[in-house]
């Protein structure tokens, strides 16, 4: 079993727990939402198996080195423009939503454009690094966050006031026809794949199918995970008031014994790195492929320029989308996210064949 290949995808999985997922899934649990992530989980690993595998048969090539002698350059100047544009957009939806939780519970007191400019400096670093260091970083990260996230899940699921009867009572609306906002949502768990656009170049050796058929459980277990605690803790009708589910669910809970009794500080505490490294491994990607689009070594005057681009728009988003707009503008960008990886996977996928044919 590949544990880079893991590593990816889990992280995506991990991050989607705190911000956007939740609540979609939650605002449509009568219209289609349970049903919906039961038709994500075979979607998110069919896309998952056929780019992984035809990626796969480039063995430690990213995507500029795959295509870098390609006949039809507006095919790769189309591949790279999609997926740039998915990521980076990714990354950043990602940051505004959670520079506005830090505004909201850590510190209210100090301008979102200042804890931006905190974040931005860290992750200005860490897209430079070589993708290799990148998947370092992201390997401790995982490493030290995810059994201590595990515990508190454990702390959830064995909490005297999670109520068993809400969340059976949204599960027999499973019947309902699911609306297309909840399958893009639920999907988006298992998105973190595409990375290996960039990542595949750390990836030594075939995919076994052991590594697949781990997605699929890990997927169902965070969707059914993400979607019913907060169901469970606030109530079926409850929990939709919540703008971010999981951090109210987070503060339901208490650790007696422990120096900090208030879980939402060791939840927030947490989730500073996987979302730190996650919107950086986004960005690794985008920052990789626009450099992949051009010949030749890329010069210091396009380095700036690429960071400036990724500035100008990071300070705009947080300046001009409030969390309610966000919310809205997220849900139709995971209505288009899913088309465009279902497209891109598809005719990468047919490419591949027909190339070692």
């Amino acid at each position: 079993m590949n544990r880079y290949y893991l590593y990816i995808v889990l992280m995506n999985m991990l991050v989607n727990v705190i911000i956007f997922v939740p609540k979609i899934l939650i605002e449509y649990r009568y219209k289609g939402a349970v049903m919906g992530v039961v038709i994500a989980i075979p979607i998110g690993v069919a896309l998952n198996y056929f780019y992984s595998t035809a990626i796969n048969k480039f063995p430690e090539q990213g995507m500029p080195e795959i295509l870098a002698n390609a006949k039809h350059r507006w095919f790769k100047i189309l591949h790279f423009g999609s997926i740039q544009f998915i990521w980076f957009s990714a990354g950043l939806i990602t940051l505004i939503g959670f520079i506005d939780i830090l505004a909201r519970f850590v510190n209210p007191e100090m301008p979102k454009l200042g804890l931006l400019v905190i974040y931005l400096a860290a992750i200005f670093l860490i897209i430079q690094l070589p993708t290799e260091r990148v998947m370092y970083f992201l390997e401790i990260v995982l490493f030290l966050n995810t059994p201590l996230i595990g515990f508190i899940i454990f702390k959830a699921f064995t909490n005297e006031n999670l109520s068993w009867d809400s969340m059976m009572e949204v599960g027999t609306y499973i019947f309902e026809r699911p609306s297309l906002k909840s399958i893009a949502a639920a999907t988006y768990c298992f998105s973190g794949y595409a990375n290996l656009i960039i990542f595949n170049r750390v990836i030594k050796g075939k995919l076994k199918i052991w590594n697949f058929i781990a997605i699929f459980f890990l997927g169902a277990f965070n969707l059914f995970t993400t979607f019913f605690i907060p169901i469970g803790f606030h109530g079926s009708d409850g929990a939709v008031e919540y703008l971010y589910p999981w951090i109210s669910t987070a503060d339901s809970l208490r650790l007696t014994y422990s120096p900090i009794e208030r879980v939402i500080f060791l939840f927030l505490m947490f989730y500073m790195s996987i979302t730190l490294i996650s919107i950086s491994v986004h960005w690794h990607v985008t920052y990789e492929l626009i450099k992949g689009t051009f010949k030749g070594k890329m010069s210091k005057k396009m380095n700036w320029t690429i960071l400036a681009f990724f500035t100008l728009f990071s300070v705009a988003g947080v300046i001009y989308l409030n969390t309610v707009l966000l919310n809205k503008v997220t849900v139709y960008w995971m209505m288009l996210r899913l088309g465009l990886e279902i497209m891109i996977v598809a005719i990468f996928f047919i490419w591949t064949r027909r190339r070692n044919a």
